[in-house]
């Protein structure tokens, strides 16, 4: 099975501390689907030093007349499982292979979207921000891929629709910080 990533999976050092196995750049093959956007909206909760705050992450929703471009990463069920955990707000959805456009590549993908309106940031929220730290990740990350893919990508990097919020953060629930931010393997020792 093969999992599409629109955010931080984009980024090799990012992707691989969710996988047992040695990933390479080679393994996040760059792709673009058809009736999807990126928005900022995902909620997560996160603490910059002694705060708790409301993360603000890349999501990807519905809109016909878009096409997104990101990576697919073939995946097992095992690390389904794990990267359900790093993305916990997030729904598990299918995209279709008929809104997969490349020649080479006709397949469902899976892929992790925020469904629930509880964990979708609205303008005016307070208490809510975007971390600077992220947006970093997924930037360092595009200087593996192609002008085209870095063009189309940077569109998401404008017109911010909450704060940035600079320093290190950590996501609040232990598990998910985990997999997302120390690696796997530290997951696997606290089991």
């Amino acid at each position: 099975m093969y999992l599409f990533g629109f955010g931080s999976l984009i980024n090799l050092a990012s992707a691989q501390k969710s996988f047992k196995r040695v990933l390479t750049q080679n393994d996040l093959i760059p792709i673009k689907i058809k009736g999807y956007e990126r928005i900022w909206n995902a909620i997560e909760s996160i603490q910059f030093g002694n705060e708790i705050v409301n993360g603000v992450f890349l999501n990807i929703q519905k809109n016909e007349n878009s096409i997104l471009n990101g990576v697919i990463i073939e995946i097992s069920q095992e690390e389904l499982e794990i990267l359900k955990l790093r993305e916990k707000n997030y729904s598990c959805i299918t995209i279709k292979s008929k809104d997969v456009l490349s020649e080479k590549f006709k397949s469902d993908l899976i892929a992790f979207m925020t469904t629930n309106e509880n964990k979708l940031a609205k303008e005016g929220d307070i208490n809510t921000f975007i971390p600077s730290k992220y947006i970093e990740v997924v930037k360092e990350a595009l200087k593996n891929y192609s002008d085209d893919f870095v063009k189309e990508f940077e569109k998401s990097f404008t017109n911010y629709p909450f704060p940035l919020k600079d320093g290190s953060y950590t996501f609040t629930d232990p598990i998910q910080n985990c997999i997302a931010r120390e690696g796997i393997e530290n997951y696997n020792d606290r089991k």
